[in-house]
């Protein structure tokens, strides 16, 4: 709970500085209408063409889309602030100022600058959401929404980790810097995994899981939750989270720090 009480904080004090710039309010709502906009026009191309891809619908794309667009915006607003210069931290010491303070340092590191407006994106894709769920005349039951939420929050919790792993490859090559292949990678959870073929798709279930990050959160909210699927995803978020913290520890006994 103090973890939690600390991030809260983190997040109110973040919230009153965006709100002293609304002009950029404003751009970035626009920015993340453009960018929701041209995933949905691609895929109204797809199906423009085809009834199905890869065993998908129309209404079920949008669901993905949507949540997709929802954890990225969670992502963008939540963790992708902290992680914009941790290798740059790493190599030039200023990881110290979290190392001396009374809380998890890795969380400190990582989790305790948010951009608040980046919501806007988590926003609209919730509103795509109910629209793919329209389309598809489907009312979510309550035991769907809660593992669409559970699954959500994992993916969130992967994404944080996978991150976090590459970044911390800084302790061991400074001049490394993995953030534009996370990127890249991460683009892969705007289609489902099924489109891929047979090696990319264990790759991105086992490696780098997109399945569990979108994927699975979306046939969960179409279908309801299966528990071989929950199962997966639970053992995958925390063997990530595992390495990750793993990684940091082996890390931290080759940092330095700009006072040593």
């Amino acid at each position: 709970m103090r973890i939690v009480r600390l991030l809260g904080t983190a997040f109110s004090l973040a919230l009153r500085r965006a709100l002293a710039y609304r002009t950029n309010l404003f751009f970035d709502v626009l920015l993340a209408l453009v960018q929701l906009g041209a995933s949905i026009g691609t895929i109204g191309i797809v199906f423009s063409q085809t009834g199905l891809l890869a065993g998908w619908s129309a209404g079920q794309m949008l669901v993905l889309i949507g949540t997709y667009s929802l954890i990225t915006g969670l992502r963008a607003t939540l963790l992708d602030p902290g992680l914009a210069d941790f290798s740059d931290q790493i190599r030039d010491g200023r990881l110290d100022v979290y190392l001396l303070q009374p809380a998890n340092s890795l969380l400190l590191a990582t989790s305790t600058r948010h951009a608040p407006v980046a919501l806007v994106q988590g926003v609209l894709g919730a509103v795509v959401i109910i629209l793919g769920l329209r389309e598809l005349a489907i009312v979510p039951s309550p035991v769907a929404l809660a593992g669409w939420s559970f699954l959500t929050l994992l993916g969130l919790l992967i994404g944080w980790a996978t991150s976090v792993a590459l970044a911390s490859l800084a302790f061991w090559a400074p001049r490394l810097n993995l953030g534009v292949l996370h990127g890249a990678a991460w683009e892969f959870g705007r289609y489902p995994i099924d489109i891929y073929g047979r090696w990319l798709r264990q790759l991105l279930t086992f490696a780098f899981p997109v399945a569990a990050i979108t994927t699975w959160p979306a046939q969960t909210l179409i279908y309801g939750p299966d528990l071989g699927t929950m199962l997966m995803a639970v053992v995958l978020a925390v063997g990530f989270t595992a390495g990750t913290t793993l990684v940091w520890q082996l890390g931290m006994r080759r940092y330095t720090g700009a006072t040593s």
